[in-house]
């Protein structure tokens, strides 16, 4: 066995969660290789000091004061926010629109006449098919035509 799979299973085989093919592979591991072992001599120290601390009864109420204080600062953090930085965002999402605007204007102003109204009309709604050739869409508009003529 690898020392790099003995250290992904030396907390499994300290709960006891792993089968006894395992713990024989691991134990087999541990025996020739000191580095392993002492990881393992480390993670059992680690959790006896948990297993050994004291144990103490949450006062009564304390979850209810914790789950409230959790509320409010979820909800009250965008207060903190200071009002002139709200502020500052507003106005420089305006100015970036605005400048949009003018950068656009001016770019169609820069066109040639006669490419600034080729440009519009190709914008117009007239040029664009409802149902191109050959789609479903097409299809069915012709399917109704023909009902209606008759």
């Amino acid at each position: 066995m690898k020392c790099s799979n003995t250290q992904k299973l030396i907390s499994p085989y300290i709960d006891n969660e792993l089968s006894e093919v395992g713990k024989k592979e691991l134990e087999d591991h541990i025996e020739v290789c000191g580095k392993c072992r002492a990881e393992l001599e480390e993670m059992r120290s680690l959790r006896d000091l948990f297993v050994n601390t004291e144990k103490f009864e949450a006062p009564f109420g304390f979850h209810a004061k914790v789950m409230a204080n959790v509320k409010t600062a979820k909800t009250g953090r965008l207060f903190w926010v200071p009002l002139p930085v709200r502020f500052a965002e507003a106005v420089i999402v305006l100015v970036l629109i605005v400048a949009g605007v003018m950068s656009g204007t001016l770019l169609a102003k820069g066109l040639m006449p006669g490419q600034a109204r080729d440009a519009v009309a190709f914008l117009h709604l007239e040029v664009f098919e409802s149902a191109p050739p050959g789609t479903l869409g097409r299809a069915y508009l012709a399917m109704a035509e023909a009902k209606n003529e008759k």
